[in-house]
């Protein structure tokens, strides 16, 4: 086993790949991404041309992907009150992050990011589905770690002054077991997960070829 491996070519998966493709064509738009946790999504949309890519953390965690996407900005800034102007976006995503602000406070999130966004503007998020089994094997799960339903998604949608374009739903044995095993390897003993590469191309599968899956909701829509 290797020791664990931050990078952003290490920590791609087909949830991120998924997500990515969801957006659509970027070239020429101005990006945000909330949550920009290593820098893969502003890798992506570099690499794809987007005008300005622009992503905010609330700590300042992002130095390593700072060395890895150059080209991007990235900003220490809250869901809850996103340091930027109004209407100036064309594209805000949100990935796995809605689960992990303060219980309550989604429909503030959603209300900041319709604010940045340009009348006509697209928002992608992915969060937790909420799915007995998806709960049952995420340990964080009976920590608070929370999952939405596609009902509880279109309430806050609506309520926020979006339209939902389309719904998916992701994942399955392989992300279930290759994220137990993540948590296990990285902070227990700070290795990559054994198997890695067949997790991955498994991964991708669920991702990528299969539909109904159980772990992870998608959701793109436009501000109304």
């Amino acid at each position: 086993m290797t020791n664990f491996n931050n990078s952003i070519k290490n920590r791609l998966t087909g949830r991120h790949k998924f997500s990515f493709k969801l957006c659509g064509n970027v070239r020429g738009l101005a990006v945000l991404d909330v949550g920009s946790s290593f820098g893969w999504f502003e890798k992506f949309a570099v690499a794809a041309k987007a005008k300005k890519m622009v992503g905010i953390e609330p700590e300042r965690t992002f130095y390593q992907a700072k060395k890895e996407v150059p080209r991007a900005i990235f900003k220490q800034g809250s869901a809850l009150d996103i340091p930027e102007k109004t209407a100036v976006f064309d594209l805000v995503v949100m990935f796995d992050v809605i689960e992990h602000i303060p219980v309550g406070t989604e429909s503030i999130a959603l209300s900041e990011i319709n604010r940045i966004l340009k009348p006509g503007g697209k928002f992608v998020l992915s969060t937790d589905f909420d799915h007995p089994l998806s709960k049952a094997f995420d340990p964080a799960w009976y920590f608070g770690h929370r999952h939405y339903s596609e009902k509880k998604l279109r309430q806050l949608f609506k309520k926020a002054g979006f339209k939902i374009e389309q719904v998916y739903r992701r994942g399955g044995f392989f992300e279930i077991t290759g994220t137990i095993l993540l948590y296990v390897f990285k902070w227990i003993f700070h290795r990559e997960i054994p198997f890695k590469k067949f997790f991955e191309i498994h991964k991708n599968r669920e991702y990528l070829e299969e539909k109904d899956g159980i772990v992870t909701i998608f959701i793109k829509a436009t501000k109304s």
